[in-house]
């Protein structure tokens, strides 16, 4: 898949939230709505290819979360609350409803903190190899990467080849790498290249991981499907089955040949697990 072809399948919009703007990527499907929620230090151009696999099925919406991408990137705590109520905000500003969310990683538990808000405007959840239980050893080597890295490049094409050399990327196909690699990026005034990430922000987010959810997972009564990479390095088959089983309704499917970014590393296999998902979705 081209970075023509999905440019042609999103529409990149911006609103205002009450002072903090959000863009989101929608690629005007019509049917079930499905928001995706990508994980830290990623922009809504992850969720491309699901954006137009599900083009002729469903409304897919993927957002660049506060701190990532072309949203803003305010001062505030970037707990997972804080994230979710831009989410709810949202729903609420283009008065969507029937949602199905999909995360990946922390997107998940921005997912989770919203499904308990707002039980009224939720469909399912699919929760793509959640952060719930990502270890100390995990957060401190994920941040020691971003604090580390090279932040800014001459040249877009120095830039990307950072980004593709990346041990978390090392699973992802040429053209996945390509369609991520188009949120990576933002040219500064000086004409050089740097992450579309504001690092303390996602420092906060790595450290907000550890947050309790156990309540606002007891309060979700909607469907849940737990997808639990095989070569996780954030999620253990343990961790993985003692989730599936705090919800009320869960269930749980393992992804075989994938990193902890299944949304990359299996995007076909995510594509017809969310078709099936919502075609086994109550009618309303």
């Amino acid at each position: 898949m081209t970075t023509e072809t999905l440019a042609r399948i999103w529409t990149s919009k911006i609103v205002d939230l009450d002072g903090v703007k959000i863009r989101y990527l929608d690629n005007g499907g019509t049917g079930p709505v499905v928001i995706c929620l990508h994980g830290t230090s990623m922009t809504a151009h992850a969720w491309g290819h699901l954006g137009a696999s599900l083009k002729d099925e469903a409304r897919v919406i993927a957002v660049d979360m506060r701190g990532h991408g072309a949203s803003d990137r305010p001062g505030t705590t970037y707990a997972i609350a804080e994230m979710a109520s831009d989410i709810t905000k949202l729903a609420a500003r283009l008065d969507l409803t029937g949602i199905t969310l999909i995360g990946s990683s922390v997107g998940n538990q921005v997912a989770v903190s919203f499904a308990a808000a707002n039980p009224d405007r939720i469909a399912g959840l699919i929760l793509s190899d959640p952060s719930f239980f990502c270890s100390d050893s995990e957060i401190v080597k994920y941040l020691r990467s971003h604090h580390t890295r090279q932040r800014t490049y001459k040249t877009r094409e120095q830039a990307e080849a950072y980004a593709m050399a990346l041990p978390q990327r090392k699973g992802l196909s040429l053209a996945m790498h390509h369609m991520a690699m188009e949120g990576d990026f933002r040219q500064e005034p000086d004409g050089q290249w740097s992450w579309a990430y504001d690092l303390l922000a996602i420092t906060k987010v790595f450290l907000n991981l550890s947050t309790d959810q156990s309540a606002d997972i007891a309060a979700i009564k909607a469907p849940v499907l737990v997808l639990n990479a095989d070569r996780s390095n954030v999620l253990s088959g343990t961790q993985a089955a003692d989730l599936t089983a705090a919800f009320a309704k869960a269930r749980l499917e393992v992804i075989t040949d994938s990193n902890h970014t299944i949304w990359g590393d299996q995007p076909v296999v995510l594509a017809q697990k969310t078709r099936d998902f919502l075609a086994a979705l109550p009618r309303v």
